[in-house]
């Protein structure tokens, strides 16, 4: 089942889980891989990390605000980290991304990016350094066409 959303990923069914995008799944996928071999020992689905509380301002109720990760993962060796996968980041998301960080410090958040080129041997790379090493390919290819 594939439906669209805002972004033009396709929301994905496995294992009768609704993952946002193809590229959530596949690291859900890794991500059971990783926990059959006994390197993961905990994988939980959209955890939430509070910003701020309910209230009020001048008479108007305002909702809470959370960031709602792809992953929190423990690892056999007791490190938790929290994953959020990323084609693209809005400028909503790194800024729940900061908040998030300044509010919980002892949590270690990770976003994670899908590409062929720069990735690991299965893909993955870590966005921030995604974006860096783009930019440096990008320098690099505009040296090129300068002389």
């Amino acid at each position: 089942m594939a439906v669209k959303d805002y972004y033009n990923t396709k929301k994905v069914e496995y294992k009768g889980i609704i993952f946002d995008s193809n590229e959530e799944a596949e690291y859900y996928q890794l991500l059971e891989r990783k926990q059959a071999a006994g390197i993961i020992k905990e994988i939980e689905l959209q955890p939430v990390l509070d910003l701020f509380p309910a209230y009020d301002y001048y008479g108007k109720k305002r909702q809470k605000m959370v960031y709602k990760l792809d992953f929190r993962i423990l690892y056999s060796d007791g490190v938790e980290v929290y994953i959020d996968i990323k084609g693209m980041a809005t400028e909503t998301a790194k800024m729940k991304r900061k908040i998030a960080e300044y509010l919980h410090p002892d949590k270690q958040i990770i976003w994670i990016a899908k590409s062929k080129k720069w990735g690991d041997r299965f893909g993955w790379i870590e966005y921030d350094a995604l974006i860096k090493v783009r930019a440096a390919n990008k320098r690099e290819a505009n040296k090129k066409k300068r002389g």
